[in-house]
């Protein structure tokens, strides 16, 4: 996005009804996400149910159904992290990145208090509440959530590029793809959150805040920014010149 684009898009974005449509979009987006991973680990007493490939497929088809269906309008982040790559790299304006973000924070908060409420306490079992394995310390928790961010990230920058050629996938199949990966990579590590939305619900409605922002914040946050940094900032860049030599 050019800097002139950008600053005008950043004065009137504000008084844009669209905004608030994606913005509203983002919170049910969010809601959807967040209420259906309170749900999907529960194991309601029974053995079988409830583990991490069932979560982790679970999640890759909720994130892949959500991005198909709110994509056109907000761009389906239903995540801070990728929502502070988008902000990052121009692709959307910090006003428009800090209401997102506001917007996941409360679909998180409410998808999980949806679940709660429909749950019988003796069936919550924290709700998918995220939380660092105890052999570990915060920082590696928190570079674990980076590098399974990272990947996820690389994978929306690389599926939503419009130079791809290739239309055999919706870019939101591998990106679902990647969700039940980062989540089968960190189970046993921190959850494998990679979105600080989808942790921020079920620590504020259970009052679970140890190594929250460390870890669910800053570790995802920072994979994002890595991610941004290598495709944006490194092989989108090169790939431009490299098309832009070739046509000469």
């Amino acid at each position: 996005m050019k800097l002139s684009v950008y600053r005008e898009r950043l004065a009137s974005e504000p008084r844009s009804v669209s905004l608030w449509r994606d913005v509203f979009a983002e919170f049910v987006a969010t809601f959807m996400l967040v209420s259906v991973q309170s749900a999907l680990p529960l194991t309601w007493g029974e053995a079988g149910i409830g583990g991490p490939v069932q979560t982790a497929l679970g999640m890759g088809f909720i994130v892949c159904t959500m991005a198909w269906t709110f994509g056109d309008f907000s761009g389906g982040h239903m995540n801070p992290a990728v929502t502070f790559s988008m902000a990052l790299s121009a692709k959307i304006t910090v006003v428009r990145a800090l209401f997102y973000v506001i917007a996941q924070c409360a679909g998180g908060a409410a998808g999980t208090g949806f679940v709660y409420l429909l749950t019988p306490s003796s069936h919550r079992e924290g709700l998918s509440a995220t939380m660092v394995n105890a052999e570990l310390e915060p920082w590696q928790g928190m570079l674990v959530e980076a590098w399974i961010t990272a990947i996820l990230v690389l994978t929306i920058y690389g599926s939503t590029n419009d130079k791809r050629k290739d239309t055999l996938f919706m870019p939101t199949i591998p990106i679902g793809f990647a969700i039940t990966l980062g989540i089968l990579t960190g189970w046993k590590y921190t959850g494998g959150s990679m979105n600080p939305a989808r942790s921020f619900g079920p620590a504020i409605i259970l009052n679970l805040w140890k190594d929250h922002w460390q870890v669910y914040w800053i570790g995802p946050l920072l994979g994002g920014a890595m991610a941004t940094l290598i495709y944006v900032g490194f092989f989108d860049r090169i790939g431009r010149r490299h098309v832009s030599l070739s046509d000469k």
